[in-house]
This record gives structure tokens, C-alpha cells and sequence, in this order.
């Protein structure tokens, strides 16, 4: 009986470039969120900036407040239920456009400040 066999090399190249990133490497992108403790009313809101390697994140925004509130700060909350944008729980305001987290890509040119309040709201 044969038995086929690709070539570890080739097979173990793309999984080395991929966890072998280096500092340089670093795709350090900074994500400006608004916070707001309602348990301290007299504090007012504010817009907090977290940073994060996007070779280390997901594409997505919901990618990266999932890392963000893993990470570095377990006071941050949010919604989200399917990750697929169907059910709508991931609704946000980023960089003042009405979007799905889930959908929305974090690798674009300008830093996401998110979630804002609803305009109008």
C-alpha cells in the first residue's frame, strides 16, 4: 500500500511566516473607545485608545474588542451573539458610520474610534 506525502516544508512554511512575526513585523493599529461608568455620574464620559498588533487580531472589529476584553481590560463590555452579521447584536457606531462590529474590517487606513453614542440618541 502507498502512502502519499506532501512535503513537510511545504506544508510548514506558510504556519512558520505566520506565528514567527517578529516586533518589526508589528501591525500596531490603536483603537480609541468611548467609556462610561454609570455606577460614577459625576465622571464624565470618555474616549479610551488601546492598541493591538493586527497579526495578533482577528479582521474584524469584533475581532478586536473580543482581544481587547481578554487581554487588556475586563471592564469593557459590548453585545454580541452570532459573528456571522445576521442578528444585529454587534450594532455600533464606528467612526461615525452605523455598522455591524462583525462585518466591519479593523485593517483600513484610519484608527477605529468606536462605539460612539447612537447620533441623535
Amino acid at each position: 500500500m502507498a502512502t502519499l506525502r506532501a512535503p513537510a516544508a511545504r506544508l510548514a512554511a506558510p504556519l512558520l511566516r505566520r506565528t514567527m512575526a517578529t516586533a518589526s513585523d508589528a501591525r500596531v493599529k490603536a483603537f480609541q473607545i468611548y467609556r462610561w461608568n454609570p455606577d460614577t455620574p459625576a465622571e464624565k464620559p470618555r474616549m479610551q485608545t488601546y492598541s493591538l498588533d493586527l497579526n495578533k487580531t482577528g479582521p474584524m472589529v469584533l475581532d478586536a474588542l473580543i482581544r481587547i476584553k481578554n487581554e487588556l481590560d475586563p471592564t469593557l463590555t459590548f453585545r454580541r451573539s452570532c459573528r456571522e452579521g445576521i442578528c444585529g447584536s454587534c450594532a455600533m457606531n464606528i467612526n461615525g458610520t452605523n455598522t455591524l462590529a462583525c462585518l466591519c474590517e479593523c485593517r483600513g487606513a484610519t484608527d477605529p474610534r468606536l462605539p460612539l453614542p447612537w447620533p441623535g440618541g
